[in-house]
């Protein structure tokens, strides 16, 4: 038997141990890859009664980062015939990292984008053979499916994404979070959903999350970027066209998954409901 001061001492070093691995698993906010399939179950048979209904988040949520692009005008036009615009738009640009230090002295292993965090696309990897499936199987409809990339922060920090299209009929908030591990909250709905949203600007998210990273980090880095745009600026917001606002009366959001779950990277989930399902796909950058 061991002496009790060993005993002591050895499970303090495995308290030591476990808290240093909490704390270590939530210092940085690491870049992930996030793809996400909405499908629809056809000719189900469930006679369950959906009779509750699903409790939306109370606290503010964030949106897709969908920001304003806009073209010189006077640059678009007014370049030699003999040069690419683009080629001669961005010629001059050259990071310089404001680090005085030699360029082979800064950390260039962490270096996340948060300005490119929460952009909706159409880029898919991981599930991009599943999608094709689903688009082939007389027994599922796709619903929708959307792709970005994002940085998953501890729970305080993190924010229920929230996304709906009223047209398809369906909704979801989804919070990705760490603790000792990763872990998703996702709320998803079949219906429409007009309830009050307390809305945080994503723009001011970011900012948050990239406070929160380059404030720990000895080195920081910067980018100075020279476009030759013309002194005669002139530019143009591109737009994307909108169909016409529809009427769309709000329903009982009775057909939803509320799940909570530990995730692991490079692998992917399924939550489920007897009408509709929801694949998502986690994967470290």
């Amino acid at each position: 038997m061991l002496p009790f001061d060993f005993m002591k001492i050895t499970k303090l070093l495995t308290f030591l141990l476990i808290f240093n691995i909490n704390i270590n698993s939530n210092e940085s906010i690491d870049e992930y890859k996030i793809e996400i399939i909405i499908f629809k179950y056809l000719n189900t048979n469930s006679n369950e009664d959906f009779n509750t209904e699903l409790e939306i988040p109370n606290e503010s949520i964030i949106k897709f980062y969908n920001p304003d692009l806009y073209i010189n005008k006077t640059a678009l036009n007014n370049f030699s015939k003999t040069t690419s615009f683009f080629s001669n738009l961005f010629s001059n640009i050259n990071p310089i990292y404001s680090s005085s230090e030699s360029s082979g002295s800064i950390n260039k292993d962490y270096n996340p984008n948060p300005k490119n965090w929460f952009r909706e696309s159409k880029d898919f990897n991981t599930l991009k053979e599943i999608k094709k499936k689903i688009i082939d199987d007389n027994n599922v409809i796709l619903i929708d499916s959307k792709a970005w990339v994002q940085g998953i922060d501890d729970f305080d920090s993190s924010k229920y994404l929230y996304s709906e299209d009223k047209n398809n009929d369906y909704g979801f908030y989804l919070k990705l979070y760490k603790k000792r591990y990763m872990h998703a909250e996702i709320k998803a709905f079949i219906g429409i959903n007009n309830k009050k949203l307390k809305i945080k600007p994503i723009e001011s998210h970011i900012k948050d999350l990239e406070k929160k990273i380059y404030t720990t980090k000895i080195i920081a880095q910067d980018y100075d970027l020279n476009l030759n745009y013309p002194n005669d600026i002139e530019n143009i917001n591109i737009v994307n066209p909108k169909r016409p606002e529809e009427v769309i009366s709000n329903t009982d959001l009775n057909i939803y998954i509320d799940e909570e779950k530990r995730i692991f990277n490079n692998e992917i989930h399924l939550f489920e409901h007897p009408m509709f399902g929801i694949l998502l796909s986690v994967n470290k950058i």
